[in-house]
């Protein structure tokens, strides 16, 4: 799914906002006069210049210049009034909604190795599924459209800066800040996994955070669809690699069809470990250096950066950033029910969730009766039935005349 941010934000972009450096002809670019705004009656005008209506205008442009190009124009009923930024995925706006007079969020796919059959193949089904997410804490989806050779996603606006800018700009989070975003950020991929949707692509820039403190997942379920494209200071790429080389889980790296819920856990662990100590785990180094050390080297204990962090947290960051699968919390639930565990030993206020989550001890008794109760359930009613016909059937009354009675014989007494 795509991201959005007030205009200030990064807006799930990977980087600051910025102008692009390629140049683009200034017949495609609509001047200030282009466009006339009627505040009373909510009502735009496009001036007469032509479109550019052919695919092949758009052919090849990388995000940054897909923004110079597209402010001012339309797709469908949106018109296209602010370029926000621009990452591996696409250019991201704020646009207005001229049919329903609101204010959205467009993230248009970037044409540049995006135009093959399969990838409109994949975009169609990947976008649809993240559509159907309805989540608090999950940017919402309202639809997605293709025109003129552009892929576009209509989502939520959300006025909110996205969690690395916010780390940049301020410096590590605090402990309830970070459980807490981590928190609602769990209980997002619980939805997610319910639905069988796999974001693989969780870091910083990809969570915004509102001005009331409510965090927000963006970019949900189209990771996959992304392509190699450098950008300031994170890289996504997909086919032989997916993901931010500072927040891809190993099996992910080396296969992205490998990539289940769980790698989504080992990314958030790693996002967590960015609110924590201001640095991924593994910081330095090449993209290569990075894949190879997410693979093979365990991350440097937290209480390294933040010395007043619990034994608790760091055991429980350790799980999320196991190696192997198998080793982390097996699915959201499992992880949600630890950091609610561990918010209530650390007397920390948690936030409001969708969900109601357990201890694990009472998580573990649930999965139980949930597992075995549909053939439990009846086996203990049909032993209870036959003990209770068993019980009705049984002799009352005094004996029958037929019946032998068993008298046991009488003692003879003591001789004197």
């Amino acid at each position: 799914m795509p991201s959005s941010a007030a205009p200030k934000s990064n807006a799930g972009a990977n980087g600051p906002s910025k102008q692009p450096s390629t140049a683009v002809p200034s017949t495609a670019i609509p001047t200030s006069g282009d466009i006339i705004d009627d505040v009373e009656t909510d009502l735009t005008v496009i001036s007469q210049s032509p479109l550019l209506s052919t695919e092949t205008a758009y052919a090849g442009l990388r995000p940054r210049e897909l923004g110079a190009v597209l402010v001012g124009q339309r797709l469908s009923d949106v018109l296209l009034e602010e370029y926000i930024g621009g990452g591996g995925m696409g250019a991201v706006f704020r646009g207005r909604d001229l049919a329903l007079h609101r204010t959205v969020a467009v993230k248009v796919l970037s044409t540049y190795q995006t135009s093959d059959a399969e990838g409109a193949k994949r975009f169609g089904t990947e976008a649809r599924s993240a559509a159907r997410l309805d989540h608090p804490h999950i940017a919402r989806v309202h639809y997605v459209g293709e025109e003129r050779g552009l892929r576009y996603i209509v989502f939520e606006y959300i006025e909110g800066t996205n969690l690395r800018e916010l780390i940049i700009a301020s410096g590590p989070l605090t402990l309830p800040q970070a459980l807490s975003y981590t928190l609602q950020i769990a209980d997002a991929l619980v939805h997610a996994w319910q639905r069988t949707v796999v974001h693989r692509d969780i870091k910083p820039s990809n969570i915004l955070i509102t001005s009331d403190g409510q965090a927000k997942l963006v970019d949900m379920g189209l990771a996959r669809l992304e392509h190699v494209e450098q950008a300031e200071h994170e890289m996504t790429a997909t086919g032989a690699t997916l993901g931010t080389f500072d927040y891809i889980p190993p099996e992910q790296a080396r296969n992205p069809r490998d990539a289940d819920t769980r790698s989504d856990i080992y990314s958030l662990g790693c996002t967590l470990y960015y609110m924590l100590a201001g640095q991924p785990p593994f910081p330095d180094g090449t993209a290569v250096q990075k894949l190879l050390r997410h693979q093979h080297d365990p991350p440097p204990d937290v209480r390294q950066f933040r010395p007043e962090a619990p034994v608790q947290l760091s055991e429980l960051l350790g799980r999320m950033l196991a190696k192997r699968p198998e080793d982390r919390f097996q699915n959201p639930v499992e992880l949600a029910a630890a950091l609610v565990a561990l918010a209530d030993q650390l007397n920390i206020a948690r936030p409001a969730l969708a969900t109601n989550y357990y201890p694990p001890s009472t998580a573990a008794r649930n999965r139980f009766w949930s597992t075995h109760a549909p053939w439990l359930i009846p086996v203990l009613m049909l032993v209870a039935a036959i003990l209770a016909l068993g019980y009705l059937q049984r002799p009352t009354g005094p004996p029958s005349e037929f019946e032998p009675l068993n008298v046991p014989d009488a003692v003879a007494p003591a001789s004197p």
